[in-house]
């Protein structure tokens, strides 16, 4: 156990130095795999965590690769490929035979083997699951039915039961057969006679009760379950809420068909922070490296056209006060400065309201607090900077009424940022439509409007006092 501990710890540290030794290590690789050095390599990888190997792999060249991962056994295999980046595991599940990666799916649990099968193009996964035993292949047809981003898609089918009418040896028993196919065993779940969940064990209790006890006397009745159509958000934000480490996945009738860990949890709130940021820039979530060009101009292009089109909306308020402009120049130059801080503050109270709608903390029962500590922060930012700014602007252009006329639209426009920032998503939430994708594109597009018309308007009312 030293020994493996040891050589897993040398390999880490190889690829943890700094630059310079981690590239003379990624050409020891490649020299000895182009020699064909085999027992030197397996050597190497011996007691390595798939984890490290999974980060060396997009290394090295395509060919050098696959032969690195082919010199690993099967189930060494199968726990690097799911530690492996989606597009290292999208070209590396195109290159291995249907036999190969068939072998590696007899180490792992259904829902890493479905998660794995997802990647593969629809006929390839077919002939993968033809090659898998009847009950295996049926198991994951069956998961693979659910849909994404849910409960059913992402539980894992094995999980340790016993009923109410057992007695602790029997559940002792069933953990113990279960312990042989499964990582982590957390608790036992309790079902009665017809398979619906009833409760749970934690394990501790149940190796600390005398054997002949009945599993009824110290069933947990208060058991957390999901319905196998919840969607994955929710179930991360309710693990979050409850301190969850295991739950139990149900069907329409309430028996238990699966169960969620930690780790599946922790892969979510992973992929949907991912995905929110993403959208948040108007990019797709799909999108990867090997994206084709043409693919992802079109997925971006879209909300580049919406910004456009605001785009010509803000440059029709400025045209609209065209002559003001041109009569008083210097205002030109100030325009940024409104729309800048404004689109900025906006942008702040969008992620703000965001994050809380994502993390469950702000719902349509509570929107309304939102909105009011946005508005306030909103106030207090613009009477401070709308102060700093119009006292600058009368220093370095003499100007008090100039001043005047930039500090009074920065106050409005931090004003309109901290409304729209705290209100848009909230009303995009309302109607479906994720307010990650949209809200900063239209929060930006009504600070520049309602920035540029209310400086410009104002400057037009007092153009007597700016010129001269």
């Amino acid at each position: 156990m030293e020994e493996e501990v040891s050589k897993e710890t040398l390999f880490r540290t190889k690829i943890d130095k700094e630059a310079e030794t981690y590239n003379t290590f990624l050409e020891e690789l490649s020299e000895a795999i182009q020699d064909g050095r085999s027992n030197f390599l397996k050597d190497m990888l011996d007691g390595a965590h798939p984890a490290d190997i999974a980060s060396i792999l997009p290394e090295l060249d395509s060919d050098e690769s696959l032969y690195l991962f082919r010199l690993l056994s099967s189930e060494e295999q199968s726990y690097t490929l799911i530690k492996m980046d989606d597009e290292t595991l999208s070209l590396f599940l195109d290159e291995l035979t249907i036999d190969e990666i068939s072998k590696t799916l007899n180490y792992i649990e259904t829902d890493e083997t479905t998660y794995l099968l997802s990647y593969l193009a629809d006929d390839k996964r077919e002939k993968v699951l033809s090659a898998l035993s009847k009950r295996d292949s049926f198991e994951i047809r069956s998961q693979l039915g659910f849909r994404e981003s849910t409960a059913g898609r992402l539980m894992s089918k094995d999980f340790a039961t016993a009923t109410l009418a057992d007695n602790v040896r029997k559940g002792i028993i069933n953990v113990r057969k279960k312990a042989k196919e499964i990582e982590d065993i957390y608790q036992i779940y309790i079902t009665d006679d017809e398979g619906i969940l009833r409760g749970f064990i934690p394990l501790k209790d149940l190796f600390l009760t005398p054997i002949n006890t009945k599993i009824s006397k110290i069933t947990n009745f208060s058991v957390y379950s999901f319905h196998y159509d919840t969607d994955q958000e929710e179930v991360a934000l309710a693990f979050k809420k409850y301190d969850l480490v295991s739950a139990a996945v149900v069907d329409d009738l309430g028996r238990i068909i699966g169960r969620l860990t930690l780790d599946d949890i922790l892969e979510i709130v992973e992929e949907e922070a991912s995905e929110d940021i993403l959208r948040m820039a108007g990019v797709s979530e799909d999108e990867r490296l090997s994206t084709p060009i043409f693919q992802s101009v079109k997925r971006r292009i879209i909300w580049l056209n919406v910004n456009l089109l605001t785009a010509f909306l803000s440059s029709s308020v400025v045209a609209f006060f065209e002559e003001t402009i041109s009569r008083i120049v210097v205002l030109a130059t100030l325009m940024p400065i409104v729309a800048g801080l404004g689109g900025n503050a906006g942008t702040q109270s969008v992620t703000v309201v965001i994050r809380n709608i994502a993390t469950g903390d702000l719902t349509f029962s509570n929107w309304w607090e939102a909105v009011q500590k946005e508005f306030i922060i909103g106030c207090i930012n613009g009477i401070v900077l709308g102060s700093v700014t119009g006292l600058m602007i009368y220093f370095v252009k003499g100007n008090i009424v100039l001043g005047f006329v930039v500090g009074s639209a920065m106050l409005v426009n931090m004003l309109v940022a901290s409304l729209s920032g705290s209100l848009v998503p909230i009303l995009l939430k309302a109607i479906r439509i994720d307010p990650a994708i949209a809200s900063s594109i239209f929060v930006t597009a009504m600070t520049d409007v309602c920035g540029f018309f209310f400086f410009l308007g104002l400057a037009t009312l007092l153009s007597h006092y700016l010129i001269g």
